[in-house]
């Protein structure tokens, strides 16, 4: 996916950040991912949403199943 929040818009120290990640697939099926995600000061981990929408429902669920297998593996 490619990040469509300007990279100035990404630097500087902070606990929370809100991106928005754009797809297309090899069908030509469009994406579009909004991440919003902060760390949490008392423990260090990092918790937050991924809203996923596009126009049909194929890619939205092969995203949000990446999203969940990747989770698994790194939790």
């Amino acid at each position: 996916m490619a990040c469509l929040t300007p990279e100035a818009a990404l630097s500087g120290e902070c606990d929370f950040l809100s991106a928005n990640l754009y797809a297309r697939s090899v069908f030509g099926e469009d994406a579009l991912a909004n991440l919003s995600i902060e760390k949490v000061e008392s423990t260090g981990h990092i918790q937050g949403h991924v809203r996923i929408r596009s126009k049909t429902q194929g890619i939205a669920l092969s995203l949000g199943d990446k999203i969940t297998l990747s989770q698994k593996e790194s939790g």
